[in-house]
């Protein structure tokens, strides 16, 4: 595998099974990006209210990601992201940037820690969709479905945008449907901010407005059903 041309790069990731930290570690090896090392947190017990509706896929194994850097010869340390501990590393390797495997909301501190900065793939048109269940918010405000890339600052989901693309939605897709075209989609666009970044471009436009959104609510998510099917009639016309 060749190293990166002029970007040391780190990865954020869970250290358990876990969709998006698999997927993003193995793309990142067949586009032939070495990392210079893989962060991983722990899991740990979510707090906030979470919506019902299921929009993922369920039951699916992968590979931990600790026997993946094993395989790819990756080194690997396992602490918490907003840690002392993890600002060390990235300043002990000198990492340029950040990719944002799995994660929750990093310290301004561990952001100015790299060089360049932290790229994030949002699963949502950044600003218009912010926050948490970014697809069934898209659904309710009759917004188009996608990702953005950027590079984050301390505030949620805005910073410096570098990509930003639509996705389809078909008339008999499924909820989970949707959730695995985005999810191709911030693959695809990962590696194509990267080759940005590589070239040394650093300006960007900066995210900014947007209302930041929890996790739907019951009282809303209880019209999900309806208010997809009339979305995916027209959503050619949004």
């Amino acid at each position: 595998m060749k190293t990166s041309r002029n970007l040391r790069i780190g990865a954020f990731v869970y250290n358990f099974e876990h969709k998006k930290t698999y997927e993003g570690l193995m793309r990142l090896h067949l586009e032939n990006y070495s990392l210079a090392c893989a962060l991983a947190a722990d899991r740990i017990e979510l707090t906030h209210y979470q919506s019902k509706i299921r929009v993922a896929p369920k039951g699916l194994e992968y590979m931990h990601p600790r026997d993946i850097a094993r395989q790819l010869d990756i080194p690997y340390h396992v602490a918490p992201h907003n840690s002392e501990e993890c600002a060390r590393l990235i300043k002990d390797y000198n990492l340029d940037l950040g990719v944002i495997l799995g994660a929750r909301i990093l310290d301004e501190s561990v952001i100015n820690a790299f060089n360049v900065g932290v790229l994030n793939l949002h699963p949502g048109l950044l600003p218009d969709v912010r926050g948490l269940d970014t697809i069934k918010w898209a659904i309710f405000d009759r917004k188009k479905q996608g990702v953005t890339t950027h590079l984050i600052d301390k505030h949620i989901d805005r910073g410096r945008m570098i990509l930003r693309r639509e996705t389809e939605v078909y008339e008999d897709d499924t909820l989970v449907d949707v959730f695995l075209r985005i999810h191709n989609l911030e693959m695809t666009l990962m590696t194509e901010s990267l080759n940005i970044l590589e070239q040394g471009r650093r300006e960007f436009d900066p995210i900014t407005n947007g209302k930041y959104n929890k996790a739907v609510p019951e009282e809303i998510e209880r019209n999900l059903p309806a208010a997809f099917e009339a979305y995916k009639r027209n959503y050619s016309s949004l």
